[in-house]
């Protein structure tokens, strides 16, 4: 009778160890912890408008005098874009020398290029009616300055 109570007092306590090993946690399906997938979570990111006008600091345009009164010159500018775009451009004169200043790009349609590569564009400025009779002569004037504007393309 003693050897039957003391099994029953092993098998007793044994049964707490049994009933809590059948209590694991249900977010692991095995006892090695295995990486389980729980949640997803969404990574958004806003993309702009790219626009990049390079080598700007580089860029200058120079004057040539091709009538008595008006003078041309024009540059070249490397673009690099991530959506349609139009460029436009102004002159403001900087007093230095009176006349009608103008400008203009040769192709101011920029498409789309995904490629990498680099666009190249000309701006020109005009400048018709200019009183150089009224400035000291020297070499490299400030006269205008030309803003490059950019307007997506619809």
């Amino acid at each position: 009778m003693l050897r039957k109570i003391l099994i029953a007092v092993i098998l007793l306590s044994f049964m707490p160890v049994s009933i809590q090993a059948t209590r694991w946690p249900r977010s692991f399906d095995s006892i090695l912890y295995s990486p389980q997938k729980r949640c997803v979570i969404p990574v958004k990111m806003d993309i702009g408008m790219y626009v990049e006008i390079l080598d700007i600091q580089d860029l200058s345009i120079k004057l040539k005098q091709v009538e008595f009164d008006t003078f041309e010159g024009c540059t070249e500018f490397g673009i690099k874009n991530n959506f349609d775009l139009e460029i436009g451009c102004k002159v403001k004169p900087t007093g230095i020398v009176p006349g009608e200043y103008s400008c203009w790009i040769d192709n101011p349609k920029v498409p789309l290029d995904l490629s990498e590569n680099v666009t190249i564009r000309k701006v020109c400025v005009k400048a018709e009616k200019v009183k150089i009779l009224y400035t000291a002569p020297g070499i490299d004037f400030h006269v205008a300055d030309v803003t490059i504007t950019i307007v997506p393309e619809s």
